[in-house]
């Protein structure tokens, strides 16, 4: 009974007990859009590069986060499985972020619009070769209609996939805020 007491005693000594973190909430026109706290992923822009990582901890000025580099692995017995190669912890003052990563639910029309422009450049210079190096009315020879309509399909194409990738942008419209919990 007194080694349960002292072993129930050290324990709680050594454990360090954590009340709630400090947390960044992003807010859209005063109204909050997400939430950014220990254990919560974060992808997002800074001046000039892009960071990943889970959240471990915020403080007054700095997002402190952990990237797991994880890699496809060979077993011995011939398998692939994924298998964390690196953990690189790092922080970045949470002032310098200028955009987030916005997460897609739904459809990807940003790769939707990117498989439409490559197939329609492809037709377009299939079609454009064929007026190269077959002669006209011949049976490999294509119409001048199929060529404009491939361009087309290229352009929309272009527009859907650049109107689709837009990210959260830090500024007028969306503000980053620290609140204190400790």
């Amino acid at each position: 009974m007194r080694t349960l007491l002292i072993f129930f005693v050290a324990f709680f000594l050594v454990t360090k007990c954590n009340a709630q973190s400090d947390l960044l909430i992003l807010k859209k026109n005063d109204k909050t859009v997400q939430s950014f706290y220990a254990g919560t992923q974060m992808h997002f822009f800074t001046g000039t590069h892009y960071h990943e990582g889970s959240v471990t901890a915020v403080e007054k000025d700095s997002v402190y986060l952990i990237y797991y580099d994880v890699k496809q692995m060979m077993t011995t017995m011939g398998f692939y499985m994924l298998d964390t190669v690196a953990t690189y912890p790092f922080a970045v003052d949470y002032r310098t972020i200028t955009a987030l990563k916005k997460e897609r639910k739904n459809f990807d029309w940003g790769t939707s619009g990117a498989v439409l422009m490559g197939g329609g450049l492809l037709l377009t210079a299939a079609g454009l070769l064929t007026w190269v190096f077959t002669k006209p009315n011949s049976e490999y020879y294509v119409s001048t209609g199929f060529v404009i309509g491939a361009a087309a399909i290229a352009v929309a194409g272009y527009f859907i996939a650049k109107l689709a990738t837009k990210d959260i942008k830090i500024g007028k419209k969306y503000t980053l805020r620290y609140i204190k919990l400790k």
